[in-house]
């Protein structure tokens, strides 16, 4: 049993506003094996540590080890409220195309948005 793994989990989920349900909807990890983890430490295998890691803008060092920085932002907080908790569960159940096509609109609407952007 790895305590430290345990409470870095735990406090990762935590940190940023996110229930075990909201992890296994956002990475495929089952609730009850996400609990096993945050309650007993028990090792985690390669996908469901690049999930987290990726889930959390975290390096695998430190999801392991505790060694590098914790968020890739700075902020600790990675799904700020409940509308991005939303675009992303709809990001992740779209095929590729429509991906491609979310992105272009995206980068439209932030080109607008921003006037320096503007040619």
């Amino acid at each position: 049993m790895d305590k430290a793994f345990a409470a870095r989990i735990r406090r990762l989920r935590i940190d940023s506003g996110l229930s075990q349900v909201d992890i296994q909807a956002a990475t495929g990890i089952d609730r009850t094996y996400l609990s096993r983890m945050e309650n007993r430490g028990i090792p985690s295998a390669w996908d469901k540590m690049c999930a987290l890691a990726d889930l959390f803008g975290v390096s695998l060092d430190y999801l392991r080890n505790g060694q590098s920085v914790p968020s890739l932002e700075g902020s600790g907080e990675i799904i700020k409220d409940a509308d991005e908790r939303s675009l992303v569960r709809m990001w992740r159940a779209m095929n590729e195309g429509e991906r491609l096509a979310l992105r272009a609109v995206a980068e439209r609407l932030a080109d607008k948005a921003d006037p320096s952007s503007a040619a």
